[in-house]
């Protein structure tokens, strides 16, 4: 099914500061829900949001990296994570649920299941 205008708008306004790899991933996952894009989506957005990141980057972190000891993320940047989770991918995050999530894996496993509930 084709994005219209007005969504394709959203999610680069959403991806704003993104690279061009994470929102060419978004696209596509709009359109065929394939949970394949989530990886590129969500480095992408951390990479984005990461206070200090580690010096290979963000794409170079392990799924056992810590999101804020390792990879450099911040409360503000995890917000800015869940926010951008809520607009790009159609999913609700209750504050609560984010306690537990402590690793890039975790974070992923968390999006996985969200969009597969």
């Amino acid at each position: 099914m084709p994005i219209s205008e007005s969504r394709t708008e959203e999610i680069k306004k959403s991806l704003k500061r993104c690279d061009d790899e994470t929102v060419a991933a978004a696209l596509r996952f709009e359109k065929t829900r394939d949970l394949d894009e989530l990886n590129a989506i969500i480095l992408g957005v951390l990479a984005r949001d990461a206070a200090n990141p580690p010096p290979g980057g963000v794409a170079s972190a392990a799924d056992d990296a810590k999101l804020m000891e390792v990879i450099g993320m911040d409360s503000f940047g995890m917000m800015e994570v869940v926010m951008t989770a809520e607009e790009v991918l159609g999913v609700t995050v209750a504050t609560e649920e984010m306690n537990g999530i402590r690793t890039l894996g975790d974070l992923k496993q968390f999006l996985r299941s969200k969009l597969t509930a």
